[in-house]
């Protein structure tokens, strides 16, 4: 099997409350996008595979099951996470964040897969230019730089994120799509996005899955979802 993440069955709970309902999906390279409406279960699903919530039934990350596995030992086996709403610490410079995040590659890890802090200011020289400056200090686009920076800092072979284009500036969404693309050409990390902005994720993928009520309803590609106004108003609310 090469996927790299399978869900199989998974329900995810708050106390006694059931989110995400006998859920399976299956993701093997590049980029996908989960989408769908407020309240439905995509944050929720990006809190499951990284164990921050209570969970039943199957995860598997390239093969190995980690349901029962704590948040800290799925990040060590590879997996980066980046959070909604930035989440940086006001005590941290920028730089200190990313040393703090700072993680070995592997023996054997092709280069184009190693993040070394002069790489992420080569992606993001923002970065670079506040590297002295408090993570809380930054403006909301360079704040989100720095989520993904730290993600990459312990050599991910997936990293989830959670509606990185929410409340950003054209300019900053267009460096963010920059990026996406530096991923998919010149490295083999995967990315599972979640995203309500359907224009951003077009941009960056075509393969996505819909999520409503804690399922998968539609797994396919984006821009037919969208062309079929029928099915996007039932789904995602939108003509």
């Amino acid at each position: 099997m090469n996927d790299i993440l399978v869900l199989d069955n998974v329900c995810a709970y708050y106390d006694e409350l059931e989110i995400i309902q006998n859920l399976s999906l299956q993701f093997d390279k590049g980029i996908i996008s989960i989408v769908g409406r407020n309240g439905m279960g995509k944050t929720t699903l990006m809190k499951s595979i990284m164990g921050l919530v209570k969970t039943t039934g199957s995860i598997k990350f390239k093969g190995t099951e980690i349901s029962n596995l704590p948040p800290y030992q799925r990040a060590k086996l590879g997996i980066g996470y980046v959070p909604q709403g930035k989440r940086n610490f006001p005590s941290l410079t920028t730089e200190e964040h990313l040393t703090f995040c700072e993680k070995k590659a592997p023996p054997g890890t092709p280069e184009k897969n190693i993040w070394t802090i002069d790489r992420v200011y080569q992606v993001f020289p923002r970065l670079y230019e506040r590297r002295n400056l408090s993570g809380t200090s930054l403006s909301g686009g360079e704040q989100q730089m720095l989520a993904i920076a730290r993600a990459l800092m312990i050599q991910p072979q997936l990293i989830i994120m959670d509606e990185p284009s929410e409340g950003l500036a054209p300019t900053i969404l267009d460096v963010l799509v920059d990026f996406f693309e530096m991923i998919s050409t010149q490295s083999d990390t995967c990315i599972l996005l979640v995203e309500q902005n359907l224009g951003f994720c077009q941009r960056i993928t075509d393969r996505t899955n819909v999520i409503e009520t804690g399922k998968i309803p539609y797994s396919g590609s984006l821009k037919e979802l969208r062309a079929n106004t029928q099915l996007s108003q039932k789904l995602l609310g939108v003509g």
